[in-house]
């Protein structure tokens, strides 16, 4: 039996099927989501000063899946994306403290302006709990009250593609050359 169709529903046809891959895409790529493994959140969001630098550190901390520069909430932040198995959101956190100075209220060394704050974004309960602790744990190291802020995380916007692996891609840059690079030997952390 032959069915035929009126033109406005071959219109809604043609729009489905021309929305399905895009549908398979979306559904398809849940898989590859920060918490798709076993609904566990491997996703993180720091903010130390200028990103290329806190970049830089843990694109070299073991159990990294990848680390983007980009902003959050005005702050010029990375998105780090690890493997529960391999490291723990713990010393992810012991890292952040070490690699800028918690205290600097509105900046980092050379680096000015309430983009680069210290800030530490939660995806969950647990991690704001995590970051609650171990503030207070590493304000024993400082005289000064650190200014980190603790806040739930907004939404992630990636910066452009020249500020993506900024170390590795400009090894000569000054900035790499007189600040970024000091801090990785600072930290015990291998040259890009």
């Amino acid at each position: 039996m032959l069915k035929i169709y009126s033109r406005s529903a071959k219109r809604t046809l043609r729009s489905i099927f021309l929305l399905l891959p895009y549908c398979l895409i979306f559904v398809l790529g849940m898989s590859s989501s920060p918490w798709a493994h076993g609904g566990e959140a491997n996703v993180a969001y720091f903010a130390g000063g200028c990103f290329w630098c806190t970049e830089a550190v843990f694109q070299r901390v073991p159990g990294m899946t990848s680390v983007a520069s980009g902003y959050m909430q005005g702050a010029e932040t990375i998105q780090i994306t690890f493997d529960p198995t391999k490291t723990r959101y713990e010393k992810l956190l012991n890292m952040f403290w070490r690699a800028h100075n918690p205290t600097e209220v509105d900046s980092q060394g050379p680096d000015v302006g309430r983009q680069y704050r210290s800030a530490i974004f939660y995806v969950d309960e647990q991690q704001r709990a995590a970051a609650e602790k171990s503030k207070a744990q590493a304000q024993k190291s400082y005289s000064k009250p650190i200014a980190t802020e603790i806040t739930r995380a907004g939404s992630f916007r990636s910066a452009p593609e020249n500020h993506q692996n900024f170390c590795r891609k400009n090894p000569n840059n000054p900035y790499v050359r007189q600040i970024i690079l000091p801090k990785l030997q600072k930290l015990g952390l291998k040259k890009p």
